[in-house]
């Protein structure tokens, strides 16, 4: 799972700062893309008609996904917070060796936004990026940093207030029958937590 947690890291900081490659060949933050200018003025990206106020899920991330909606899931083990990340507190459920599905989750309160996540597609970033219009009420889009095609992975951002990204992952195992189509596994689980949230909000 060192390669799933790696690969979650770097896709969400490139939502946060964008990313450049420096003379070692891994991903660093850069600066090139901010909220102002081009990215709050793009016109495709959809605003959020009912800005969700997040401060409990920021204080319990694990919440947002009840016993009974991770039953739903599949998932007995017990999840991992961490409100320490640099990114915004996030949360990790890993059942990979239970049914073959990790998902984690992060409230990008750093200032991403779905606007940044617009811009950057716009400059080329997100080969595969898929607009979707209703996330239980909110809207998102679809993501993968490498394939324009996921498989075994997939990334689903929530814009919950127009300043305010919530990013899901999901790793899916080979052996899995939704290795190859990962993307409604991820949705699925990602409307169950921006759900709870409406509902504790």
């Amino acid at each position: 799972m060192k390669c799933f947690k790696v690969a979650v890291a770097l896709s969400v900081v490139a939502l946060v700062a964008g990313c450049s490659r420096d003379v070692t060949g891994h991903p660093s933050p850069s600066t090139g893309v901010s909220d102002s200018g081009s990215a709050s003025q793009n016109s495709d990206v959809p605003k959020v008609a009912e800005p969700l106020d997040t401060a409990r899920y920021q204080e319990q991330p694990c919440a947002v996904l009840t016993a009974g909606q991770l039953s739903q899931l599949g998932i007995t083990t017990q999840p991992k917070p961490d409100l320490a990340s640099k990114l915004g507190p996030s949360c990790e459920w890993n059942a990979f060796d239970e049914i073959g599905i990790t998902i984690h989750a992060t409230l990008l309160t750093i200032g991403s936004s779905l606007a940044k996540v617009y811009q950057q597609h716009a400059q080329g970033q997100w080969p595969f990026f898929e607009p979707v219009a209703d996330v239980s009420g909110y809207p998102g889009v679809l993501l993968d940093s490498l394939d324009a095609q996921p498989k075994g992975k997939c990334q689903l951002i929530v814009g919950l207030r127009d300043d305010l990204a919530y990013s899901v992952q999901v790793s899916i195992d080979t052996d899995s029958k939704e290795y190859g189509n990962p993307c409604p596994v991820l949705r699925k689980a990602t409307e169950m937590a921006v759900s709870t949230m409406k509902a504790g909000s």
